[in-house]
């Protein structure tokens, strides 16, 4: 048990009576209880948690701020769940589970986590978390005075039984552990932000990121690229944590990333090679295999040395792959001949792509290019206007492939929309250069839609590398922006009086992004949950068949 020095003796008490407390198994917590640590936690403002088993026990308390009200809960071995659940307090505040709540959830394996909105010392409502194969499975209750009849229990066996194949099907990448890496050479740099998602980068290499190290330095240091300093702290995290991985968010050279790799005894990528390997995994197509082998190999070439020496220490996984499972060349030789080739193949598909484009507009329907940052939601919003099935998945890359489909707008109006791969921050130069002929379709398009997720807080800073590699495409197409994903937006509670005044809400957003558009140029959706799709289309019509 914690609890704060400030707690009144008979609060803490209270929560003492607690432990041990038993309650009826098939409830997710005894109303009383409930009520209880509500009324501790409204009367204090500090959380207030539970641990509890199976069997309805209460086996820990605790009390504090965000960051201390934990527990001390040994690390589940086995590949279920740990038969655990934690129910703590949010006071005065949304119940929205935090990051730091899903990740005692993910390291602990719990069974679920819920985390209740206390308003004037009741509970008002109630989030819950679950681990979901290898993501979160979030659901809500409106009503947390009732929470033992949203059949939080029943979804138990069904997630652990996905969260167990999941563990099973774990192959030895994806059991990787990283430490990331950012050395800021400017001022300016977001060191949080540009971490954060090479942390998503990782997640969707199946690599476990276990801490972050960053550095600011005029230039770079001429052995390291970071300082010694530096390096001998990730050296101790290595020993630490059980670290078999470094990656760094700057671009390395071969010599930089020998030179790390072999003070560190670990391999170490840098954020390309992350990119490229995941573009590996995600491409389908033969072309998209072929431009994903060819940026590969341009990529490699005046790194093999480090290539060949990190595949011998340790073997092969991310960084190392090519498309379709393939091992990466590493002669130079080879990889000369092997671009050539691929060069060559790019040229005959491109010269292919180019006859299909132009058959295309022969056939007098207007073309329509989705573009925009990775998991904005383009596929998602494809799928909704062409009610076809292409792959979409809460994740960087998830499509990779450009796909091409009809969508009838109204009678005898139809149209031709291709979905193209998502850009990110800082992409490979040897990218652009060999997807151009897939991303070719943008430039021939007759309306470009410029697809942002609005709930991202750097939504900005996408609007602005999308539009930088459109330029570098030399894209003149008419651009209409989508402002994806409305409905994950704060919107004011009308049952809650208490309005947290630095919260920015819905309609203020909505309403100061539009003020910079033409009502025909802009449009707020959700293509999850068909919001503003009617407005959409009529954009569409207006400035396809005028």
């Amino acid at each position: 048990m914690k609890f704060p020095n400030k707690l009144k003796k008979s609060q803490k008490e209270i929560l003492e009576s607690l432990l041990d407390y038993s309650f009826d198994k098939s409830l997710v917590i005894d109303d009383q209880v409930l009520k209880t640590i509500c009324k501790v936690s409204g009367d204090t403002g500090y959380e207030v948690s539970l641990v509890i088993d199976r069997k309805g026990h209460i086996l820990d308390v605790s009390c504090g701020d965000k960051t201390s009200a934990s527990h001390e809960i040994e690390v589940c071995d086995g590949i279920g769940y740990s038969g655990l659940r934690v129910i703590h307090t949010h006071p005065n505040t949304k119940s929205t589970l935090s990051q730091m709540d899903l990740s005692f959830l993910k390291n602990h394996k719990l069974d679920f986590i819920v985390a209740v909105s206390v308003i004037n010392g009741e509970p008002y409502d109630a989030s819950v978390g679950y681990l979901r194969g290898e993501n979160f499975a979030l659901t809500s209750c409106h009503d947390a005075r009732y929470i033992n009849k949203y059949g939080i229990l029943e979804k138990v066996p069904e997630y652990e039984k996905e969260f167990v194949e999941y563990q099973k099907s774990l192959n030895e990448d994806n059991g990787q552990k990283a430490i990331l890496v950012k050395v800021s050479l400017n001022s300016k740099d977001n060191i949080q932000r540009d971490l954060d998602e090479l942390e998503s980068l990782g997640n969707t290499a199946g690599i476990e990121t276990v801490d972050r190290v960053s550095q600011f330095r005029q230039k770079p240091d001429s052995t390291y690229f970071i300082g010694k300093g530096k390096i001998d702290l990730i050296k101790e995290m290595i020993q630490l944590y059980g670290v078999n991985l470094v990656i760094f968010d700057n671009e390395l050279s071969g010599s930089k990333i020998s030179n790390i790799s072999n003070v560190l005894g670990v391999k170490v990528i840098d954020r390309s090679m992350l990119i490229l390997d995941i573009f590996a995994s995600r491409a389908r197509t033969n072309e998209g295999k072929l431009q994903v082998e060819l940026a590969q190999l341009k990529y490699s070439l005046p790194r093999l040395g480090s290539y060949l020496e990190s595949s011998g220490k340790f073997g092969g996984g991310v960084g190392m792959r090519g498309p379709g499972e393939t091992k990466l060349e590493l002669n130079r030789r080879v990889v000369e001949q092997n671009i050539q080739k691929k060069t060559e193949e790019l040229k005959k598909l491109k010269a292919m792509r180019a006859l299909n484009r132009k058959n295309r507009l022969s056939n007098t329907k207007p073309t329509v290019s989705i573009v925009g940052y990775t998991n904005s939601g383009k596929s998602t919003l494809l799928n909704l206007l062409a009610k076809s099935d292409v792959y979409v998945k809460n994740e960087l890359f998830a499509t990779l492939d450009t796909t091409t489909r009809n969508v009838w707008l109204q009678d005898k109006k139809e149209i031709l929309m291709t979905d193209t791969v998502g850009f990110i921050n800082n992409l490979p130069h040897e990218f652009i250069e060999a997807f151009a002929s897939t991303l070719e379709e943008c430039v021939y398009s007759d309306l470009i839609l410029h697809v942002v997720d609005i709930s991202d807080e750097e939504y900005l800073d996408h609007i602005r590398v999308t539009n930088e590699v459109l330029s570098k495409l030399g894209c003149t197409s008419p651009v209409i922006m989508v402002f994806n994903k409305c409905d994950n937006l704060p919107v004011i509670d009308t049952r809650n009086q208490h309005v947290d005044k630095s919260i920015k809400y819905k309609d203020d957003i909505i309403k100061d992004i539009a003020s910079n558009y033409d009502d025909s140029q802009v449009v707020f959706i959700s293509a999850k949950s068909n919001q503003g799709i009617d407005k959409l289309k009529e954009i569409l019509l207006k400035n396809l068949f005028k």
